[in-house]
């Protein structure tokens, strides 16, 4: 008589991988079954040999007769433990338990525990009451594929069909089998795939049966490329493990930028927004730094960075330099926006910045924006040492040439400058222009607006600087005067000294930009500053970073790789700046994937951020969260809910509950720590030595 439930293929890798004894251990029976549920008949002494069953353990379920050869069934069932069972006889089992109980607590003379406890019993009714029931959520179904040719694992989400419980046996994976559920990838051809090491498998915040049985780690791994252009949400209380497994996956995504620049692709540029300086800075926890990977591979910008280490440099803007001044013009402009003065409004609209040239107009025309430019800036360059501008030392376009603001004048007005200010010597160039020097600004605009009021015509030259009007326009900022009445003036200049760096050679967001085309990390150190200055720095290097893989984009090109790395995301995504399409993190959470622009946030509060971001975040990493509306709304994605009280009772740093793009189910994971030995895995991908050996490693932190 053959097979009442006939075999659908060998299932040879079934056994291979999940099923062969130094793999799992059998822990019992499926005793009722439905499409969403499983009930597990297990023993004591089966859970003692298989190191406990602790909350949220994964178990296997198969109608195959894994004892001898053939099968009964081609496919295994993935569990997930999530409570207890009554079993259909639990009520005879109590009752049993109970008597005898009562038995020896009202004859036992003595009353310690350990012999109230030995109760009496035969050695029949001690395997009775024995038995316990499993709770257990059906995950899905592996089974083997041989569309492609080959045989390989597959995965579905749900059960196409069940037999009777009596025949299915249930296992307990461990070691390599473990593992290999934990580190399970859909398979999907249109997706690279390079697998890298995050943590181990872990199943509860108390260890010490798993540990005293000896068992072997289960090392989870994860594909790097679900993170490279996608959403990644870090959710968990301050010190719990987020900024850990944020650098854990930036020295991961590292090395994979520079496998794939060794093989003729393009490498993947990372930012960081650091606004705790914990990314550029060494962490007694960790033992090492990001900056640790090579320092002719991570960037750092911050504030009052001297120059002395050529991978640290200054963060700001030289606002005494005209190829910064576009910028300069922005962060002004958002620091006046909330003025409505005629001549705020007029100072706002002139231009500084040495103009493009338009297509429409001829080269006199140009020439002559350009000029008017120049004497703008040079009244300006004057507002901002009144203010408190210290002016730089040096020329930003020539290294160690003495700064000039230059400005064109005709020559009888210079000589009659120098000749009414003894100590006043212009730096004659060509063409008519010279070079004001910085200690002689103010002493210069001061004798141009006394000739200007004068009488404008009186010197051949003087004119030009009456009628310019980016020059008028910033009259009222240097002279504190409008018309008849006196006004903020320069002062209203002063809130944004935390921006200007005089040591600054460029913009530094270019430079940033070009670094992340080249692949490297660039961490902008967020930390030193005015928060008010060290927010629109943020926002600022955003919006180029988005300004410039847009114009990419548009012109039908694909953009490069970048992933940004955020912090404190409840502030940038809350439900009511997701209203403003023009907010630059409302932009970057919206057109991030298209732009191929990955992004890592980190936040303590999944109620701070809008539904909409979440709802588009591919990867989920989540430690402890200390109250319940918080898991709450977490709860609405995946199954995170079956995970809540567990979420809210486990302080392990470290220890998270995983959901990647490519993995179909939660896997709770003991994150790796940061440290020496990642940094030099990170070092060998870039053929770079190791920096030394590793001994050992601290906790996870962060």
């Amino acid at each position: 008589m053959g097979d009442l439930i006939p075999g659908v293929g060998s299932g040879r890798l079934l056994e291979q991988l999940l099923l062969s004894s130094e793999r799992a251990h059998r822990i019992g029976a499926v005793h009722r079954l439905d499409y969403q549920r499983a009930f597990v008949l297990t023993h004591d002494r089966w859970k003692f040999e298989a190191g406990g069953i602790p909350q949220f353990c994964f178990l296997l379920a198969t109608a195959r007769n894994t004892q001898g050869p053939g099968g009964d069934d081609d496919e295994v069932l993935l569990l997930r433990v999530e409570g207890t069972a009554a079993l259909s006889m639990e009520a005879d089992l109590f009752a049993v338990r109970e008597e005898s109980l009562r038995e020896a607590l009202s004859t036992v003379n003595d009353p310690s525990p350990g012999v109230v406890l030995d109760v009496s019993l035969d050695p029949f009714t001690r395997n009775r009451i024995s038995f316990t029931g499993l709770d257990c959520r059906i995950l899905g179904t592996f089974y083997e594929d041989h569309t492609t040719g080959r045989s390989q694992l597959a995965w579905g989400h749900d059960v196409d069909n069940f037999y009777a419980t009596a025949t299915y046996q249930v296992y307990k994976p461990l070691g390599e089998g473990l593992a290999e559920i934990a580190s399970y990838l859909k398979p999907d051809p249109r997706h690279p795939v390079e697998k890298v090491r995050i943590g181990a498998v872990r199943y509860a915040s108390t260890q010490r049966r798993e540990r005293a049985s000896k068992q072997p780690s289960s090392p989870v791994s994860l594909n790097i490329y679900d993170f490279i252009g996608h959403k990644t949400g870090m959710f968990g209380m301050t010190r719990m493990g987020k900024s850990n497994t944020m650098k854990t996956l930036v020295a991961r995504t590292f090395a994979a930028s520079e496998c794939q620049r060794r093989k003729g692709g393009h490498p993947v540029g990372q930012l960081i927004l650091d606004p705790q300086g914990e990314y550029a800075n060494p962490n007694t926890h960790d033992g090492t730094e990001i900056a640790a990977i090579g320092k002719e591979h991570v960037v750092i910008y911050k504030f009052g960075a001297d120059g002395r280490e050529p991978h640290v440099r200054p963060l700001g803007f030289n606002f005494y330099d005209d190829r910064q001044l576009d910028a300069v013009q922005a962060v002004i402009a958002e620091a006046l926006s909330d003025s409505t003065a005629d001549y705020v409004r007029a100072f706002l609209a002139a231009e500084y910045a040495d103009p493009v040239r338009r297509e429409d107009e001829t080269e006199g025309e140009y020439y002559q924006r350009r000029d008017e430019a120049a004497r703008g800036r040079l009244i300006l360059f004057a507002a901002l040492k009144k203010a408190g501008f210290a002016p730089p030392r040096h020329s930003a376009r020539v290294a160690q040439t003495p700064w000039r603001a230059a400005v064109k004048m005709a020559k009888k007005l210079v000589d009659a400058l120098e000749q009414a200010n003894d100590t006043v010597r212009l730096d004659r160039r060509k063409n008519g222009w010279v070079g004001v020097p910085a200690d002689a600004l103010e002493q210069v605009v001061d004798w141009l607006l006394e000739r200007i009021d004068d009488d404008p015509a009186a010197i051949e030259g003087l004119g030009s600087f009456a009628k310019c009007g980016a020059w008028k326009a910033a009259v009222p900022i240097y002279t504190q005067t409008h018309g008849n009445r006196s006004v903020s003036g320069y002062t209203k200049l002063q809130r944004l000294k935390g921006f200007h760096q005089p040591s600054s050679r460029d913009d530094y967001r270019r430079h940033v930009y070009d670094a992340l085309l080249n692949g490297k990390i660039v961490i902008v150190d967020l930390h030193l500053g005015p928060e008010n200055v060290t927010r629109r720095l943020a926002e600022d290097c955003a919006e180029f970073l988005l300004d410039r893989q847009t114009d990419v984009f548009t012109e039908g090109r694909d953009a490069p790789h970048i992933q940004v790395v955020l912090e404190e995301a409840h502030n940038l995504f809350t439900v009511q700046r997701y209203k403003d399409d023009l907010d630059v993190w409302v932009r970057l959470a919206k057109q991030a994937s298209k732009l191929n622009l990955g992004m890592l946030y980190a936040t303590q509060e999944v109620t701070g951020v809008a539904h909409q971001v979440l709802a588009n975040t591919k990867n989920w990493v989540v430690a402890h969260l200390n109250n319940r509306p918080e898991v709450k709304a977490l709860s609405q994605y995946y199954d995170f809910g079956a995970f809540a009280d567990a979420i809210v009772a486990s302080e392990d740093r470290g220890y998270v509950r995983l959901k990647t793009m490519s993995s179909p189910y939660i896997v709770p994971v003991q994150i790796d720590p940061y440290g020496p030995e990642l940094v030099n895995e990170a070092r060998r991908a870039a053929g770079l030595p190791p920096l030394r050996p590793v001994t050992s490693q601290p906790h996870s932190g962060g």
